[in-house]
């Protein structure tokens, strides 16, 4: 495992921490969400199954739970979002041209910009929980051609039904969690399990065919 300080918005500096050798490696980009770090446990096994199918995974650990963040506006927050976006791009295309970008919540807003202003990469996507209701977000999944995995939460208001209809296409597999909620969990600790594992079987399956 390595540690790599990169430049964000305004100079802020935050951390890559980076398992594999990308230079050998296909590279998959992980976009943390506000309050759900790599650590938690989508991003967590999201990582060790990437691994076990042989990815070098570099993973962003920036810190958006600060007043200084919270307190802009929305405007203000994608801007400061998206440029540590394209600082952790930056950072992989010296290495290698990412082959896979896996986004949890704001993690996806970060996604969309790659894909808008980053070389419309061809990189596969996972969007977990993505924030449908962000136009930008919306559009860059109805318009992307590379393959990808979206994970919603049956009762997660940010991937409502009426957006997660538009979104069909060939080439996107959508998995929807019945009854989970923004963090893809339910009250009932077991059944949370089940739901990890219904994600995982999904993940495990399209790494497969990538």
């Amino acid at each position: 495992m390595t540690r790599i300080e990169v430049e964000g918005h305004e100079g802020r500096r935050f951390f890559v921490v980076v398992e594999g050798d990308p230079r050998t490696a296909p590279l998959a980009l992980v976009f943390p969400g506000l309050r759900y770090s790599p650590a938690r446990p989508l991003l967590h096994y999201s990582r060790m199954l990437l691994r076990h199918h042989g990815w070098a995974v570099a993973e962003a650990w920036y810190d958006y739970d600060r007043p200084e963040f919270l307190n802009l506006a929305q405007a203000e927050r994608h801007t400061w979002i998206t440029a540590d976006a394209l600082a952790v791009w930056n950072w992989a295309r010296a290495s290698a041209a990412p082959k896979l970008l896996i986004g949890k919540s704001i993690g996806t807003l970060a996604m969309a910009f790659l894909m808008e202003h980053a070389g419309r990469s061809t990189a596969a996507k996972v969007w977990l929980t993505p924030l449908l209701r962000a136009d930008d977000v919306l559009h860059a999944i109805q318009e992307d051609a590379s393959p990808g995995l979206l994970v919603a939460g049956g009762a997660d208001p940010a991937t409502p039904p009426e957006l997660l209809r538009k979104l069909e296409r060939p080439g996107l597999h959508l998995l929807v969690l019945p009854g989970a909620g923004h963090g893809l969990e339910v009250s009932e600790p077991v059944r949370t399990l089940d739901l990890m594992r219904d994600y995982l079987e999904a993940l495990d399956a399209f790494l497969d065919v990538l």
